[in-house]
């Protein structure tokens, strides 16, 4: 399985999508080169859904707009903090989320029956989600937030847990998930309770299965750059920052930069980076610099 199959499939029926691999044209669904490079990476991150700054539909930021995840709202701007703190880029990291799509709510998180719809040719969400774990066969993948874990987990289980075409597909719990050993902000190891089927496993090769890391989903409900340093958003997005630095240095073992970089505004002039998208240019782009700001004057 390959980026470009995905692709293809995803956005079946889609028209001059197919043609069309960084969304130049205006897409209802966020998948593209606009999530990341199109080859294996050291770390994959699995959110939710896409966002829409409050527009729900309307608006002309977040990652239903620019169909860029995590692109133009807070909880994208919060990310590349956390992305730059680890010595981290767009172009070196893939993003997706449970639900590739706007919800039908206009934002919030997906349903499981959103979630169990067909995606262009794919059965569902989780089966999409599935097939870029396998493409991007990341070291260290991240889930931002309980419905990343959860469906992160349950994809790659499906063989074993799907029912019928477009049947809700049950996502493990959170009490479960935790019983079996994971921990927000914490590095763990696939646990044995629910590690993927056979086919996944068969599909992922001889490579030694992704360390997972469950973060806080950095939206601005959780994480607020306009908060003050002694509230609770200050300390969930610190803690976020810490347990991603502590795991990229333990699974990729980079040298991590005492200083994070600030949020790119260009690329280099490559046709393969993110940041040279217009929407990135124009309006993104600047729009996470000057959030980011906001985190710097807080020593974040």
């Amino acid at each position: 399985m390959n980026h470009a199959d995905i692709f293809r499939r995803a956005h079946a029926g889609h028209g001059d999508c197919s043609a069309d691999e960084w969304l130049g044209n205006r897409c209802t669904l966020v998948w593209s080169r606009r999530n990341g490079p199109w080859r294996p990476v050291d770390v994959l991150f699995v959110g939710a859904a896409p966002g829409n700054a409050g527009g729900k539909g309307s608006g002309d930021m977040g990652a239903h707009a620019t169909r860029i995840p995590f692109g133009g709202d807070i909880a994208g701007a919060n990310l590349d903090v956390l992305l730059a703190s680890a010595g981290l880029t767009r172009d070196e990291v893939f993003l997706v989320a449970a639900l590739n799509r706007l919800p039908d709510a206009g934002g919030g998180e997906p349903t499981p029956r959103e979630l169990a719809q067909p995606v262009g040719d794919y059965p569902s969400s989780l089966h999409l989600l599935r097939d870029t774990m396998l493409a991007a066969r990341p070291r260290l993948l991240v889930a931002l937030g309980n419905v990343g874990l959860r469906s992160t987990v349950a994809a790659a289980r499906l063989a074993a847990t799907a029912g019928p075409r477009g049947a809700p597909i049950p996502l493990p719990s959170l009490e479960k998930l935790k019983k079996a050993g994971l921990q927000r902000s914490a590095l763990c190891d696939w646990p044995a309770p629910f590690a993927p089927d056979a086919a996944f496993r068969a599909a992922w090769g001889e490579r030694a299965l992704p360390r997972l890391l469950w973060l806080t989903h950095p939206s601005a409900q959780n994480m607020s750059p306009y908060a003050g340093a002694e509230t609770l958003f200050h300390a969930r997005m610190v803690e976020a920052r810490d347990a991603l630095r502590a795991a990229v240095e333990a699974t990729l073992g980079i040298v991590l930069p005492a200083v994070r970089a600030d949020v790119p505004l260009a690329g280099s002039g490559s046709t393969e980076s993110i940041y040279d998208v217009p929407e990135w240019r124009e309006a993104v782009g600047p729009r996470h610099a000057a959030l980011a700001q906001l985190w710097r004057a807080k020593n974040v």
